[in-house]
């Protein structure tokens, strides 16, 4: 079983691509620009148009890792894992959870007229695909371009999702992921309000 730290992956793994065998470190420098132009692409509205669907996050997973782990690039994952101290759901578990994922977010952006609305909405979205960790490796690059597009969507100020590590803000950060885990969204409906004063 693959363990990952919550919720960016483990600095002492090593990777199989099509560079050959990478540590986390060189793995990170590769992908980053590949990151970095997704974010434009979707803060120039590339994507605003597509329905919020599948077909969309496995594209955000594809844009970010496509032509350097082409095996597992916008694909669920065929492996159970274990996110510290977290199991995310099997395998087999991953489309219908994916299904309804997708669908309740559909229904937040049909029905979220007011800012309380919308910030739970991003709490849910960042929280619940966290917690199906739907994707072998990289969910917390591809959270991160999914809370953008909703950003765009709903016209909120594109703030920075990322969370640096080893910093106050990264262990409370870690905290409302593991209250969402068993159940608690006002941890991370908090630290969304505190994400979009700053």
């Amino acid at each position: 079983m693959a363990t990952e730290e919550r919720p960016l992956e483990s600095t002492t793994r090593t990777f199989d691509t099509t560079k050959g065998k990478l540590t986390y470190a060189e793995l990170s420098d590769l992908i980053a620009p590949k990151l970095l132009q997704l974010l434009d692409d979707i803060t120039d509205g590339k994507f605003i148009n597509q329905p919020f669907d599948e077909e969309l996050i496995r594209n955000f997973h594809f844009h970010i890792i496509g032509d350097i782990m082409p095996e597992i690039a916008g694909k669920w994952r065929t492996v159970p894992v274990q996110v510290g101290n977290w199991f995310p759901p099997e395998p087999y578990e991953i489309p219908v959870k994916i299904h309804e994922y997708v669908a309740n977010m559909q229904a937040r952006l049909n029905n979220s007229a007011t800012l309380d609305l919308q910030i739970e909405a991003l709490a849910y979205a960042e929280g619940e695909f966290l917690h199906i960790h739907p994707f072998q490796d990289f969910n917390g690059r591809t959270i991160r371009a999914i809370l953008s597009e909703l950003l765009m969507r709903f016209d909120l100020p594109l703030v920075d999702t990322a969370v640096k590590r080893e910093t106050p803000e990264f262990k409370k950060y870690q905290n409302a992921l593991a209250e969402y885990d068993n159940g608690r969204i006002a941890s991370l409906i908090e630290f969304w309000q505190d994400r979009l004063s700053e």
